[in-house]
């Protein structure tokens, strides 16, 4: 770091000071990883609403809609017309805090609770009865969380919002009549926009607060592989790229100590970089009569990469820092019935590792595992049209933690966490 932005009066600022500026450096390191709670995971029921039902299980077996652009760009094959998905849905959060004997900030228990709407768009066109075209609009990365103003993690945050936005377009070729290949490239529109309070040593004084907002473009690669086994059988698989955000951005600092503000102010831009982990996804679908069918799925995540942060301040040297994030894996069942030509239910269970345990367990909702419940029902209205409905519950239970920030020791549990998605959607074909 160059030494003359602390030479101020013809005084060397002190060692402290420039402590202090990679001290908070790390405090926005903390903020920003954390700030991804499903950014912490690839959110399936935001990627295509219609796999709600099925609690992400199967998803790049089915292939049943235009869905399928996204969780298997290979399964658009399986389609001699246009195809159209339209979706809207909302997930509420339930997560509130409760600090233990453990805790030495004072401030309200704190919950993270309240709804985040979302809607998908996905399109396919047939060139011919081989080559298949298509377009997928949707976010499946990210959430937005809000604390309130005096909760005890107000150090770590008081708000944050992570999201990656994507519109892929993308292409499908069918070999034979046993294999298909598709490939995605997903533009994103990476956002983070996160707020926390700064510690003040003058209780009369108040907190601080710091305001940091940036956005980033990348591309993300979708891979996808479709064998017909039999009539009645097929495998999917999906691939994920691994994918670079970089936010950068001069953090805005207010209500700080003159001698805070005076550092602060020599800070003149903070680059955070993170990864988008590489996803593969394994899935089967099989018709077991005219009215059953079962799917499946097996998938890996490559969470510690996106554990591995890279922070720049100013011009100095380039920082990885290691938030010891683990790998996830993940496994599923569904189950679909057509009741009659008009009616159709599904449901399904699916389960997925926890990428961060313990002491590495972030005050921002701390990752556990994460059992999902899912179930939907499809009305036919007519021969081109067909309307659903879906909902699933990602359960996570009690996960305790105890995190440093700048204003002391966070100890505490986030009790009875839990998820709920809620979709309606729309099919022409």
């Amino acid at each position: 770091m160059d030494m003359a932005r602390y030479l101020r009066g013809g005084q060397t600022r002190s060692r402290c000071s420039e402590l202090l500026v990679w001290g908070l450096a790390a405090l926005l390191l903390v903020l920003f990883a954390s700030s991804s709670y499903a950014g912490a995971l690839y959110v399936y029921e935001t990627a295509n609403p219609t796999d709600t039902a099925f609690a992400g299980a199967g998803l790049a077996g089915r292939a049943q809609d235009a869905g399928t652009v996204f969780t298997n760009p290979a399964g658009m094959t399986r389609f001699n017309n246009s195809a159209m998905l339209v979706s809207g849905g909302a997930t509420f959060v339930r997560a509130p805090f409760e600090p233990d004997s453990g805790n030495t900030i004072s401030g309200t228990d704190g919950s993270a609770s309240g709804w985040v709407p979302y809607g998908t768009f996905a399109y396919i066109y047939p060139v011919s009865d081989r080559l298949k075209l298509g377009v997928n609009v949707g976010n499946n990365f990210g959430l937005s969380l809000d604390w309130g103003n005096n909760w005890v993690g107000r150090y770590t945050a008081d708000e944050a919002s992570l999201f990656a936005p994507q519109v892929q377009p993308t292409v499908a070729y069918k070999i034979n009549d046993w294999l298909s290949v598709g490939a995605g490239a997903a533009l994103t529109l990476g956002y983070l926009d996160a707020k926390l309070r700064v510690h003040s040593k003058q209780p009369d004084r108040g907190d601080g607060k710091m305001h940091l907002r940036d956005t980033d473009f990348a591309v993300q690669g979708n891979f996808g592989i479709m064998l017909n086994l039999s009539q009645d059988t097929r495998v999917g698989l999906r691939y994920l790229t691994e994918t670079d955000l970089d936010f950068k951005d001069d953090p805005d600092f207010s209500r700080v100590s003159p001698v805070m503000k005076d550092i602060t102010d020599q800070i003149d831009g903070l680059d955070l970089g993170m990864k988008m982990p590489q996803s593969v996804m394994l899935g089967i679908f099989h018709d077991i009569n005219k009215k059953w069918a079962i799917l499946g799925s097996v998938g890996w995540e490559e969470w510690s990469e996106f554990g591995h942060v890279d922070v720049t301040v100013d011009d100095s040297p380039e920082v990885t820092s290691d938030l010891q994030y683990e790998n996830t894996y993940h496994v599923g069942i569904g189950a679909q019935y057509q009741y009659s030509p008009k009616w159709r239910y599904s449901a399904g269970l699916s389960y997925d590792s926890a990428l961060s345990k313990g002491k590495h367990r972030s005050a921002m909702i701390p990752m556990g595992e994460m059992t999902r419940f899912g179930g939907g029902v499809e009305y036919r209205k007519r021969s081109d049209l067909t309307v659903g409905a879906a909902m699933d519950v990602m359960w996570e239970g009690d996960l305790s933690l105890k995190n440093k920030s700048n204003g002391g020791t966070l100890s505490g549990e986030y009790q009875d966490v839990f998820l709920a998605f809620f979709t309606v959607y729309a099919k022409w074909q």
